[in-house]
């Protein structure tokens, strides 16, 4: 059971596809802003130490040079007002400690705090002996620290840089790379619209054709566009469209015919039977010729009907065909017991022969047998009194055909497929006075299918028509 009109409790195509793209879009771009804000810190980081390590390093051997800021333990004043302005050029703060860490000298502060650096849990020593590490000190928060020794005093000139200044330089980045990634965003936003209006407009009319179709538009086309997939869905949607709309204008046509088919034997029955019922008919010798009637009705009804059966378990895959190889001396024997009597009754030269027994087909043999017993029942009864049927064979390297000619008055060469559509009779030589359904050919084509071969009509040598099975062979 086919149910429409539930989208409203699913997302829709367009909405799915441009929430995933802007989520991958989105995704995508704070993948990007970390990996890049985190190399761009370090490379920062790296970038400010090592600048940071050489200006220290150039006041330690100025400091080395001159000698301790203080010889007494007394302040230089020119030396410590110096002093701190270097550390304001270099933008850090300078401390001057002994060989634990121990400060002596500030270039802020009174310069006789205690703080403990701890110089022997930086960094290994460069080139020219620093030692650098981001460090959490007391009082000053997470800071740079590069210690450079003071070759003259045996202590260690230290410069520290709060953390947050380096990493306020890098603000302008945060906002860069968040404009960046908003932009992206709005881009991956603009595209995932136009995809999923570009890949849903053709899935929702190939939705509404659907719907056409279970409304009962029978045959509803779409168009045939979009990207290769989605172009090769829409062609196969028009095609199943154009089948159902064959097979219901088939069956109602189906159903046409067999109303007509079973209307005619029936009325004839009712009229016959009513006036023997109501004493219209009071002569006992056109009473019996009513009945004879009836009966012949009846029967032709019951024919019908069986008919009408085989091709519905036909339709159903309801009938077992056999692959085996068939016996042809047998088959022809079974033909020519079966309609031999028939032919000499109603005039008709019946042969069967050639049907050459060292080739065989590869099928059914009571379905073979059926499919030839009804086209020899037909050029039985197309065929004027007098004239000749001829069943034969014939054989190549990979088929085996069956050919079942008359000399009655053929099948014009427009009319030849046609005949084995259901309840098609050709007017005038294949007419329903001859007492056909109509269904006897189309019977033959679908055993002829099942049995993986084919049936053609074409011109006789005797003039009439020629019907041929072809099968494979065994």
């Amino acid at each position: 059971m086919i149910v429409f009109g539930t989208t409203s409790r699913r997302g829709s195509i367009v909405g799915s596809t441009r929430l995933a793209l802007v989520a991958v879009a989105t995704l995508s771009a704070l993948v990007v802003f970390a990996v890049f804000y985190t190399a761009w810190t370090r490379y920062t980081l790296s970038v400010r130490t090592t600048e940071l390590s050489r200006q220290t390093v150039a006041l330690a051997r100025g400091l080395s040079v001159g000698g301790p800021l203080s010889s007494d333990g007394a302040p230089d004043g020119v030396r410590e007002q110096l002093f701190r302005v270097q550390a304001s050029l270099i933008g850090a703060r300078l401390l001057v400690t002994d060989d634990e860490g121990t400060v002596r000298v500030a270039s802020s502060g009174t310069g006789t705090e205690t703080n403990k650096v701890g110089i022997a849990s930086l960094g290994a020593a460069d080139e020219n002996g620093a030692r650098s590490a981001v460090r959490a000190i007391e009082g000053s928060g997470r800071v740079l620290v590069v210690a450079v020794p003071i070759d003259s005093s045996g202590g260690w000139l230290v410069a520290l840089q709060p953390a947050s200044e380096i990493a306020a330089a890098g603000s302008w980045v945060v906002i860069l790379l968040f404009g960046s990634a908003a932009v992206a965003v709005l881009v991956a936003w603009g595209v995932a619209s136009f995809l999923a209006h570009r890949l849903s407009a053709p899935m929702l009319r190939l939705r509404q054709g659907a719907e056409a179709i279970a409304g009962g538009e029978w045959g509803y086309q779409v168009a045939v566009e979009g990207d290769a997939e989605v172009a090769s869905l829409a062609a196969s949607f028009n095609s199943m469209s154009s089948r159902v709309a064959d097979a219901y204008a088939a069956q109602k046509h189906f159903v046409g015919d067999v109303s007509h088919e079973l209307r005619t034997p029936i009325t004839s029955i009712q009229g016959f039977a009513g006036a023997l019922l109501d004493g219209t008919v009071d002569d006992p010798e056109t009473a019996q010729r009513f009945i004879g009637v009836i009966k012949q009705e009846s029967h032709r009804l019951a024919d019908l009907t069986a008919t009408l059966l085989a091709l519905a378990d036909l339709d159903a895959g309801r009938v077992e065909i056999a692959r085996e190889p068939v016996d042809t001396s047998v088959l022809a024997g079974s033909l020519q017991a079966r309609h031999e009597v028939a032919a000499e009754a109603s005039g008709h030269s019946l042969t069967i022969d050639g049907l050459d027994p060292g080739a065989q087909p590869l099928g059914d043999e009571a379905r073979i047998l059926q499919i030839a017993s009804a086209l020899i029942t037909n050029a039985l009864r197309y065929t004027p009194a007098g004239g000749d049927v001829s069943v034969s064979a014939e054989a190549d390297s990979t088929h085996w055909r069956l050919l079942v000619d008359d000399s009655g008055p053929g099948i014009p060469p427009a009319d030849r497929a046609q005949v084995f559509e259901r309840f098609v009779r050709l007017d005038p030589s294949r007419s329903a006075s001859g007492g056909g359904s109509g269904l006897g050919l189309s019977i033959c084509s679908r055993l002829t299918d099942l049995m993986d071969g084919r049936i053609w009509a074409d011109a006789s040598p005797l003039g009439g028509a020629r019907f041929v099975v072809e099968l494979p062979r065994a």
